[in-house]
């Protein structure tokens, strides 16, 4: 379950909903809404346990454990047909960022008056990118 948790690129889009959310609560407290003033540890305790909950993971379910590495979790290349999936998502990724990096760089000079909108244009895009990704993978299963 930890595993599927882990894999799951919609976990990875709420972490980032999460922690953007609370920079522009933290950094620009005056300039935003109070309800995005949250605490960090909004945030941090869940990860914490996420966290914790490995090793417990690993002792329950030595066959199927939960290692740290530096490639993405949600890259699950087991076979062929997985690879391929994972190809034709990180393809429409990466031709979201090299369309729209241009208008986001356009769009944080247009709209320079606002301190925080590049940490909301940097949000949004992660959240696309993982929801891209996602539905990149549902499709075909």
């Amino acid at each position: 379950m930890l595993k599927k948790v882990y894999q799951s690129p919609l976990f990875n889009a709420a972490l980032i909903l999460g922690l953007g959310v609370i920079m522009l609560g933290n950094h620009y407290s005056e300039d935003v809404p109070n309800w995005m003033n949250i605490d960090p540890l909004v945030l941090g305790i869940p990860i914490l346990v996420l966290l914790l909950a490995i090793p417990i993971n690993n002792l329950k379910n030595p066959k199927d454990k939960v290692k740290p590495t530096l490639i993405p979790m949600e890259f699950k290349e087991e076979d062929e047909g997985l690879q391929w999936i994972t190809y034709k998502a990180t393809r429409k990724v990466y031709i979201f960022f090299a369309s729209s990096l241009p208008f986001a760089i356009a769009l944080t000079a247009y709209f320079n008056h606002i301190p925080y909108f590049p940490i909301i244009l940097l949000t949004g895009m992660g959240i696309i990118q993982y929801i891209l990704f996602w539905f990149e993978h549902k499709k075909h299963k």
